[in-house]
């Protein structure tokens, strides 16, 4: 009796642990995006477009027949994006590419802004507010603060961490 039991749960757990491929809407985003999975380990964004992962240089071959075929579809889709987002309040006022440090002067993450957005460390960030001559953005617990003299601070409050911004 204890043998069949045995068995039977052996049996069960082996089918309920069989592996699963990529499912049809991750495999959507990874063509959609460009990317592979060994390319989002190094980065490349599977929620982004084609063009805008080649623009941050996570996809290095773009004159493949496959992905000549996402960039045509992918620049319809940019162009409509364009049209429906506004640049956040940036203006121009902080555009640049900034280096936030930790105390000891060590590079935490590169912060890049431009009139469409801001970008940690290539990845967008979707929330960013501005007052006067102040902008501000979250991203996972850290909290980055940079004034329009270029300058700034973060603070991350779950690991404790905090340092200066500076323009690059």
């Amino acid at each position: 009796m204890n043998k069949r039991l045995l068995a039977l749960f052996v049996l069960g757990l082996t089918t309920a642990t069989t592996a699963c491929a990529i499912t049809p809407a991750m495999q959507k985003k990874y063509e959609r995006s460009g990317c592979t999975q060994m390319s989002e380990l190094n980065g490349c964004d599977i929620n982004k477009s084609y063009q805008w992962n080649r623009d941050h240089g996570f996809i290095e071959n773009g004159n493949s027949p496959q992905n000549r075929h996402h960039r045509h579809g992918e620049q319809q889709q940019n162009t409509a994006d364009r049209d429906n987002r506004d640049n956040a309040g940036i203006d121009g006022k902080f555009s640049g590419n900034y280096v936030a440090k930790f105390a000891n002067g060590q590079r935490s993450v590169d912060i890049h802004v431009e009139d469409s957005g801001v970008y940690v460390n290539g990845n967008e960030v979707r929330d960013v507010n501005t007052y006067k001559d102040t902008m501000t953005f979250r991203v996972g617990y850290a909290t980055y603060t940079i004034k329009t003299n270029g300058r700034g601070s973060w603070n991350d409050s779950d690991a404790g961490n905090a340092g200066k911004i500076v323009r690059e």
